[in-house]
């Protein structure tokens, strides 16, 4: 049975990779990562665990594409396009893969709940970027709340905050059908953990992810050339990139919802 599961996973994952390749939601490195993900996320966890991950990526495509319409300036300080490649779809669902592993052998609730939380701090990321750039203003840096440019790493805005807690709210809303415990628990919790694993993004973005600085036009972004000319590092270090960052909020996602269930013996 589980054979089965597996081909017919693999099988929904190439025809969603294929249409993301299509629709230019992902890059072709990025889709070929989509189907390796997707097929074991789907052959094993089933509708269960297709879901939110379906959620997360369609919401935030549909929305990055959404934003490049409204205000492609911001693509300027941005390291990468609309169009993700292999790391980006790891570093957002990578940490998935190998909980839906150990929920094969180990604690398959408890372990969907962190998975939850992992997506939901992404999510929330992602939305607070796209949903917070869909039109031209000043941020304030989440650290010192002095003004930046937008697309700075670290730059938090009214809007943005508010998506990024809406986007940390509907991966356990696409979720509910599968929990048995208090749902209002449940909402609470992940909903909490995904949007702190957002502001720790916003944090990290702000202090140790890697900013560059143009030699030409002085402007601070996280590209490693920019106006045609190699950019000089300006803060942070050079190995922490967005990437990086974003799987760190996954990984805090998980944590915060841990700690939660464990401060609340739920």
């Amino acid at each position: 049975m589980k054979l089965q599961n597996l081909i017919i996973g693999f099988a929904a994952a190439l025809v969603i990779s294929v249409l993301s390749r299509k629709f230019k939601f992902l890059k072709l490195s990025g889709s070929i990562a989509q189907f390796f993900l997707a097929g074991l996320i789907f052959g094993l966890g089933g509708i269960k665990w297709t879901v939110p991950i379906l959620t997360f990526f369609l919401t935030s495509s549909i929305l990055s594409k959404l934003r490049i319409r409204k205000n492609k300036s911001v693509d300027n300080f941005f390291e990468k396009s609309d169009e993700r490649d292999y790391l980006q779809v790891f570093a957002n669902g990578g940490l998935g893969g190998i909980l839906v592993i150990i929920s094969q052998f180990y604690r398959p609730e408890l372990l969907f709940a962190v998975y939850v939380s992992s997506l939901s701090a992404v999510c929330s990321d992602t939305w607070a970027t796209e949903i917070g750039t869909l039109k031209q203003q000043m941020p304030v840096n989440i650290l010192s709340f002095k003004r930046v440019e937008q697309g700075t790493s670290g730059g938090i805005s009214v809007m943005g905050t508010f998506s990024a807690l809406m986007g940390a709210f509907i991966i356990p809303l696409s979720s509910l059908s599968w929990i048995s415990t208090n749902l209002f628990y449940f909402i609470l919790c992940v909903t909490s953990a995904g949007f702190l694993g957002s502001l720790l993004d916003s944090i990290l973005g702000a202090s140790v992810q890697a900013q560059y600085k143009c030699n030409k036009c002085n402007k601070i972004t996280e590209k490693k050339s920019h106006c045609g000319k190699e950019t000089s590092l300006s803060r942070g270090f050079s190995w922490i990139n967005n990437d990086a960052v974003n799987f760190a909020a996954s990984l805090s996602g998980c944590f915060f919802f841990i700690l939660f269930n464990v401060w609340l013996k739920v």
